[in-house]
């Protein structure tokens, strides 16, 4: 058995090998006191791995990006992978130079100054609290689809209900008992979610009598347009592998670990959704329409391969899948809430850290009460959960891209202000932030865009990208509120952080 990790000699003080930039802080408020180097290398990778959820992504947006790529969508893939690796090497860069529970929010206000971080992290935090949000509804859903096959019947609001707090609440027990368990968890669920879909793949090669489909490798009936619009929908898959950031201060070996599960977990989860696409477009091989007849594509190649009873075992991993990536969305927006409530952006009470456990309990408790609350609220009035999961992922893709391209902008900036210019990291950068430019364009104004690629956004939809406005709007008058009330408060803004001896910190400007 792995030996327990021993608690900190003293709450707020620095690990040898690291410098803080920070003063002394109260003894268990601030995120300082969180527990230090309790997290190795394997359970900071299963952080970003879980909040991006791959078996649950992969439940149904290969079907989605289908529709408009065909034989195609492998190359979506491909494409979207690359082009998040771009992002994620950018920053992988920050992540070597700085240690922090603030994620983007401190890389960016570090780099480009502390309306910038600011901008990030606020971004990134209504993208975590909507991708719990889908989270929650996703039990349900498959919690639902699961039952159903066993049997029994669900209908009813009030049944859907206790499905989707009975899957939450012990995500939120898990978060608040210790980043340790609940990255452990994560990690063990998602091991199991990833076997079971792999093990339906390889009953699909072996069904089909081989791994080759040449209609796939030579892109029969594929169109350019179609691939491209597979791009948008596969890049909302790739988010989260950033998240590893928010345990800087509870890593081990920061500035090694948390950069490598960053980069790595991008790769990872990538080939996944390489293996796992290419095998459904596979798996339906011979079927009229292929894929896109199907409405559970992975149940229904269990089906198609004579497996039924691995149908259940599907559902039982994407229920793992989820209940990882809402435990891991938690844990992630709760560091950052701590981090901003030290700076005073948050309330001050949410930046306590749990004696016992040395976990942001209260602030755990303050992002779970909208990420349950809401999908009871869409599930009471009677909205389709499928629907509000869709609407759930597109707020979250706009604001976490949004911070993506802040965090492409500041890498390459950062670096030739330290005096370590990179080619490299600029052209990495500018990719990464002239692709989420081009993602969010993509997904807010498609009536623009020449030749009809894009279908225009109608009912509820067409209204999401102004909620992500709203926020972000908010966000930047709080912040200048704070700047006119206490300028040195706002310009101190991002600056709980470690850094590597001799790498001094850089002062960021507005």
């Amino acid at each position: 058995m792995p030996e327990a990790c021993p608690p900190p000699a003293e709450a707020g003080a620095t690990p040898p090998g690291r410098q803080s930039a920070t003063g002394p802080r109260e003894s268990l408020s601030g995120t300082q006191a969180l527990r230090r180097d309790a997290l190795t290398m394997p359970e900071v990778l299963a952080q970003s791995v879980a909040t991006m959820a791959p078996s649950a992504a992969m439940s149904l947006l290969p079907l989605l990006v289908f529709t408009s790529a065909g034989n195609g969508t492998w190359l979506s893939f491909v494409c979207a992978v690359l082009l998040m690796l771009c992002v994620s090497a950018c920053a992988a860069q920050l992540a070597r130079r700085y240690s922090s529970a603030g994620s983007l929010y401190t890389w960016v206000g570090r780099s480009l100054g502390p309306g910038f971080g600011h901008a990030a992290g606020w971004g990134l935090l209504l993208g975590y609290l909507c991708a719990g949000m889908a989270g929650a509804l996703g039990v349900g859903i498959f919690g639902t689809d699961l039952l159903t096959r066993c049997g029994l019947v669900v209908s009813g609001a009030g049944a859907w209900v206790v499905l989707v707090v009975v899957g939450f609440v012990p995500a939120v027990g898990m978060a608040i008992l210790g980043a340790v368990l609940s990255t452990r968890a994560s990690l063990v669920l998602e091991i199991i979610s990833v076997t079971i879909i792999l093990a339906l793949c390889a009953g699909v090669w072996v069904h089909n009598g081989g791994v080759i489909d040449l209609q796939q490798i030579t892109l029969k009936g594929a169109s350019p347009g179609g691939i491209l619009v597979g791009v948008v929908l596969a890049i909302y898959s790739m988010s989260g592998f950033e998240s590893a950031g928010s345990f800087g201060f509870e890593s081990r070996h920061p500035f090694r670990n948390v950069p490598r599960a960053i980069l790595w977990s991008c790769l990872i989860v990538g080939m996944f959704y390489l293996v796992v696409v290419y095998t459904q477009v596979f798996g339906f091989r011979g079927v009229p329409g292929g894929l896109a007849t199907s409405q559970a594509p992975l149940a229904d190649l269990a089906h198609r391969i004579g497996l039924d009873p691995l149908a259940y075992l599907v559902d039982i991993g994407i229920l793992c899948s989820i209940f990882a990536g809402v435990t891991s969305v938690i844990n992630a927006s709760a560091r950052i809430v701590v981090t901003m409530s030290e700076d005073g952006i948050a309330p001050k009470v949410l930046a306590h850290i749990h004696q016992r456990f040395r976990t942001p309990h209260l602030a755990i408790l303050a992002v779970s009460l909208p990420v349950l609350a809401v999908p009871v609220s869409v599930v009471l009035a009677s909205r389709s959960p499928v629907d509000a999961v869709g609407w759930m992922a597109s707020v979250a893709t706009y604001g976490l891209m949004f911070s993506y391209a802040l965090v492409s902008l500041a890498a390459p900036v950062h670096l030739g202000r330290i005096g370590r210019p990179s080619l490299p990291t600029w052209v990495l950068g500018g990719i990464g932030f002239l692709t989420m430019i081009a993602v969010f364009y993509a997904s807010w104004l498609p009536q623009t865009i020449p030749g009809g690629l894009f279908p225009p956004l109608t009912g509820v939809n067409a209204c999401l990208p102004y909620v992500f406005l709203g926020w972000t709007v908010a966000g930047i008058a709080w912040y200048l509120v704070l700047r006119a009330r206490n300028p040195e408060a706002a310009r101190r803004l991002g600056q709980r952080f470690d850094s590597l001896p001799g790498q001094a910190p850089v002062a960021g400007r507005d």
